[in-house]
């Protein structure tokens, strides 16, 4: 029961779902995707997220 409650409130990578690895510097907090699906840049100072895609090729 308890692991589940963690899981919701562990942030995730939205295409693969694995769990993102964060880092902290000096003005930003750095949340990523192992696999690099997803990066997210949280500025706290400035109320600002930024959050990365990588693109889709098609071909």
């Amino acid at each position: 029961m308890l692991n589940k409650l963690k899981f919701l409130f562990q942030d995730r990578c939205p295409d693969c779902e694995q769990k993102l690895i964060s880092r902290q510097e000096d003005m930003a907090t750095i949340k990523h995707c192992p696999d690099h699906h997803y990066t997210e840049e949280i500025y706290n100072q400035l109320g600002v997220t930024i959050v990365y895609h990588p693109r889709k090729d098609n071909s």
